[in-house]
């Protein structure tokens, strides 16, 4: 697992806006517009009500929300455009509040055990952060769902019996290969 800014920025018209993919950004979108498969695809067809709770939970800074709101509501061009200029970000966004990095390769192993519905993980992430790793709530409600992912992958290292995946045995041989690589580089100086 590399580490990812999961921080999305939107430029909107001489304004900068940075929207931050908390576990309650998470769950206030979920509770209002369904799976990650149904807020992201409501993006991608230029729902406004979604673009909307996305901008008004997504940003955590009070005046940058404002502006954005306020560009989005009534920038001067036609509302179709102020869409289209953030649809493929938000989608990203999305991507990022189900713990998502578009950019990695997906997991190729096989996930045992039925499916959970969205609004579930994000429950069993606040109580893993809460009641195992005693994390404050308001910590764990600032966090992203991929920073509570990667503390839960941290401490299963540390439990007795533990055993890595193939996919974490990969990743290691990976990372050693290239760390190899980087100090002959730096030898070579």
């Amino acid at each position: 697992m590399r580490f990812l800014d999961e921080t999305t920025t939107l430029k909107l018209d001489g304004t900068t806006v940075r929207l931050r993919p908390t576990l309650r950004c998470a769950l206030k979108i979920s509770e209002a517009h369904g799976e990650p498969v149904d807020f992201c695809g409501k993006v991608l067809k230029s729902n406004v009500s979604v673009i909307t709770d996305m901008l008004t939970h997504g940003i955590e800074d009070e005046d940058e929300r404002r502006d954005a709101l306020a560009w989005f509501a009534f920038g001067p061009q036609p509302l179709r455009k102020r869409v289209e200029h953030v649809a493929l970000d938000l989608y990203i966004f999305g991507l990022h509040l189900t713990g998502i990095d578009p950019d990695e390769k997906p997991n190729t192993s096989n996930a045992s055990g039925p499916s959970m519905k969205f609004n579930r993980t994000l429950a069993e992430l606040f109580g893993f952060a809460t009641g195992v790793l005693h994390w404050a709530p308001e910590s764990t409600w600032n966090a992203t769902p991929r920073e509570i992912a990667h503390a839960m992958q941290v401490w299963r290292r540390t439990q007795p019996g533990y055993e890595p995946t193939d996919d974490e045995r990969a990743e290691e041989a990976l990372s050693a290969t290239f760390d190899r690589a980087g100090l002959q580089a730096l030898k070579n100086l």
